[in-house]
This record gives C-alpha cells, sequence and structure tokens, in this order.
C-alpha cells in the first residue's frame, strides 16, 4: 500500500537515502530480511517498505530498524537544539537589548 501525500520532493528523497542506509547496513551485517523483520516483531514486508523508502513506514518502525542494527544511538542526533542555528537565531534575536534592575517596593526608603 503506498500512501499518496503531498511531500516535497527533498523529504521523499531523504526517506529514499535512510531506507537504502538501513539496506546496506542489514547486508553488512549480513542479516537476512526475515531475520531483521523478525527482530523488529514486523513482517517482511513492512521491512521491505522501509528499505525502499516509503513515507508511510512509522518511525517506530525506523527506530527498531536502528536499534537491531545497533544504530540507534545516532537516532539521538537528530534534531539536537544545540545545533539548530535557525532556532539558535531566532531565539537571540528575542533576546532584549538591555536588562534593566528591578526595583522593589521594599528598597524604598521613606
Amino acid at each position: 500500500m503506498t500512501l499518496k501525500m503531498d511531500i516535497p520532493p527533498e523529504v521523499t528523497t531523504a526517506i529514499a537515502r535512510l531506507g537504502d542506509h538501513i539496506r546496506i547496513a542489514r547486508k553488512r551485517r549480513a542479516i537476512s530480511m526475515a531475520e531483521m523483520a523478525s527482530r523488529m516483531f514486523v513482517t517482511r514486508k513492512t521491512l521491505s517498505r522501509l528499505e525502499n523508502g516509503e513515507p508511510g513506514v512509522s518511525l517506530g518502525v525506523f527506530a527498531m530498524a536502528l536499534w537491531v542494527l545497533g544504530l540507534d544511538r545516532e537516532l539521538l542526533d537528530v534534531a539536537l537544539p544545540e545545533k539548530d542555528r535557525a532556532g539558535i537565531f531566532l531565539e537571540r534575536r528575542r533576546l532584549p537589548q538591555r536588562i534593566r534592575e528591578k526595583t522593589d517596593a521594599d528598597d524604598l526608603d521613606f
């Protein structure tokens, strides 16, 4: 089942490349599709869809594939806040230009 989605070509290409990377890693480890699918608790067809870069495959299936391959730590590096250049830039733009000292009512001397 192929899902029809309005996905930008760049995203479609990235998903296809991820699937290909998983296929290469599986083959390097000499793991058959049947064995890999069994370890992932999915069907062989679902694994095939993942490796073929179908966008309807869930993130959970992708994460399980990385886990079986021993690459799950790599998933933690995706979208790291400290590497979000655009977000950091926008956050810095919102910072105040000056910071003024607060005056408390208790500080008033009568």
